[in-house]
């Protein structure tokens, strides 16, 4: 392991010309702004976006509406519900 470390520090060594860092930032900022990813990449992308907010209105609308209290059913004449006719005659 050493040995392969030790040759890849003597290569660097020995040609210090080629590896000049000026203008290093320059490049990079041009070669990251020519990178376009694929179509298929983008829309992989927007589904991990948008994952977790199905995955959290999914879970949260059957969480909701499992810790709802049970209603009566709605009949006309029963003096449970809010609007039955008994209620508002009263």
């Amino acid at each position: 392991m050493t040995d392969k470390f030790d040759s890849l520090i003597s290569a660097l060594k020995e040609s210090p010309e080629e590896r000049s860092l000026t203008g290093l930032e320059a490049r990079v900022w041009r070669r990251l702004d020519a990178m376009q990813p694929s179509p298929q990449m983008r829309r992989s992308l927007l589904f991990l976006r948008v994952l977790p907010i199905v995955l959290a209105l999914g879970v949260g609308g059957t969480v909701g509406a499992r810790a709802m209290p049970t209603h009566d059913v709605l009949t006309a004449f029963s003096p449970s519900p809010t609007y039955s006719v008994l209620r508002l005659v009263d």
